[in-house]
């Protein structure tokens, strides 16, 4: 919510004051912002596993998934740009990347082979999907984001997914 508000800069300070907790304590579990700019993008994917888990139909969720991936990217955008320029950031977003298409690669196929997806579509395309939202919300304002995240969300889930002619 800090970030949210905030941005991605925001004084640890007031992420330790609005956690209730001293600056020693945030420190001592994030050292520094890309420990807890890394921890915020494992629990995500953590999530995305547990909707997963919990769909009785992985393949039907393909495109809930997508939505919820695009929302929290809308969020805070530029975690990913911000993660890909530290030190540890590079390859633990490799390691995490590869663990979303182990988790996604098989709902992505089925889905496909439902026809729930336009024909061709990979998950490097949902990849490629997420970074374009991403990247048009740090092209614009602050407050022309939300905007840009609904129309980017539409045109790639139009590209995406066979229901959205």
């Amino acid at each position: 919510m800090i970030f949210r508000e905030h941005g991605l800069h925001v004084p640890l300070q007031l992420i330790a004051d609005h956690a209730g907790v001293g600056r020693g304590t945030l420190y001592r579990h994030f050292p520094d912002r890309e420990r807890l700019v890394l921890a915020m993008v494992t629990r995500r994917l953590e999530l995305i596993e547990t909707r997963l888990a919990a769909a009785s139909d992985a393949a039907h969720s393909v495109p809930e998934i997508f939505d919820w991936i695009a929302d929290t990217l809308s969020a805070i955008p530029g975690l990913h740009p911000y993660l890909a320029t530290t030190a540890q950031g590079p390859a633990t977003l490799t390691l995490l990347g590869q663990r979303l298409q182990d988790l996604l690669a098989g709902p992505i196929r089925v889905a496909q082979q439902q026809g729930l997806l336009r024909s061709g579509v990979t998950f490097d395309d949902f990849l490629a999907g997420w970074a374009m939202i991403e990247g048009s919300l740090l092209a614009v304002a602050p407050e022309s984001r939300a905007w840009m995240a609904i129309r980017a969300k539409h045109l790639i889930h139009s590209a995406l997914f066979a229901d959205s002619a």
